[in-house]
Formats: C-alpha cells, structure tokens, sequence
C-alpha cells in the first residue's frame, strides 16, 4: 500500500520558540535547564534551517512564534512557581536563533503562555483565514510544552495538525519521544520534515 504523503497546498510551518533565551544563551538559562537541547538533539539547528530552506523553496508560508514572558500577564508564572522553586524558570525575551530568524515577508507572533491559541489566537486564526491555512505543519521546543499546547489547541480549533518531530526538541529526549508516541494518530499526526518535500522534490 502507498503511503499517503501531506498535502502541502493550504497549509504553513509553523515554529514555534526556537529563541535564544530558551535554547542557547547561558546567561539567561537557569541551572536545571544546562542540559543543552543541542546534547540532546544534536542535527536539531541542522533540521531547522534546512526545513526553511525547502519551505520558502516550495513557496510554504512560515509563521514564526516566540515567546515574551511578563509577569503581569504571563498569568501561569505564579503557579509554576509553587509546583518549582520560585524563580525556577527562564523567561523568554524572544529573540530567534540566527538558523531560525524570519525573512521580511515572514509573519511572526509573540504569545506570553505556552498557548499560541490562548495568547494571540484571534490575531493568528484571521492571519490563517486570509491566507486560506487549514493544515499546519508545527515544531520548535518544548515539544512537551509549547509545541503540544498549542498543536492541541490547533486541533480543537478544526486544523489538521502535523508535529514535524525532528524539528522539535526537549530536554528530555525520553519526555520528547513519550509525549510524541501517545498523540500520534488520535488527533495529529506525528511525520519527519523530510517527508514534506517527498512529493515535489
């Protein structure tokens, strides 16, 4: 039986916190978040950059999201801070890592949660009608925060919904290929990047 491959008419990537102050900057990263994502997911910036590169190659918009906390209306920090010691997080600033950092005609959104829906999800769910998006195609880190947070929102909302899963990362690879395994095939669909371009390359 032939695999049926994505469609990539009607649809979009969508990365999501590929940012400095999550991934590579030591001067922001608290103690319990050293384990480098790049240990753990080694070709990860490699994947990311080369994803872009077929997307803008095969004429796939991409929406960057990233993640600018504030004390006052990130409204889950209080309680983060009593499930972990308080202070016990990093808070986003939102500045992209260079292999990941928007052309001119790229939309970006800021979101202040996990959520992308929850923090800007009128402004993104109009940005995806205008453009005719009802499939996307979603990565970036965490893959058990972020990236399913808002991917399970994405499916309540009516969009099929594609986890791009080496183009995301953890850190926890176990926490990474766990969270990956349990949603695959019940309301989203787990694929490599590669198997985007199968079709037109």
């Amino acid at each position: 039986m032939t695999k049926k491959l994505p469609d990539l008419a009607n649809s979009a990537v969508v990365i999501i916190d590929v940012q400095s102050d999550y991934i590579s900057d030591t001067t922001t990263l608290l103690d319990q978040q050293q384990i480098s994502l790049f240990e753990q997911f080694p070709k990860f910036p490699e994947k990311v950059n080369l994803l872009l590169f077929n997307a803008r190659k095969n004429k796939v918009p991409v929406i960057h999201v990233r993640e600018k906390d504030d004390n006052q209306i990130s409204t889950w920090i209080p309680w983060w801070n009593k499930l972990h010691p308080p202070g016990n997080i990093a808070l986003g600033e939102g500045t992209p890592e260079p292999y990941a950092k928007e052309l001119n005609n790229e939309k970006v959104f800021i979101k202040w949660t996990y959520d992308l829906f929850h923090s800007v999800g009128d402004e993104f769910e109009a940005y995806l009608k205008n453009n005719n998006i009802k499939r996307l195609y979603m990565c970036g880190v965490l893959t058990k925060a972020c990236v399913m947070f808002s991917a399970n929102s994405a499916f309540c909302k009516g969009y099929e919904v594609y986890i791009l899963e080496d183009c995301c990362a953890d850190r926890s690879k176990d926490h990474h290929e766990a969270i990956l395994n349990i949603y695959d095939g019940y309301h989203l669909k787990v694929i490599s990047s590669n198997e985007l371009w199968e079709k037109v390359n």
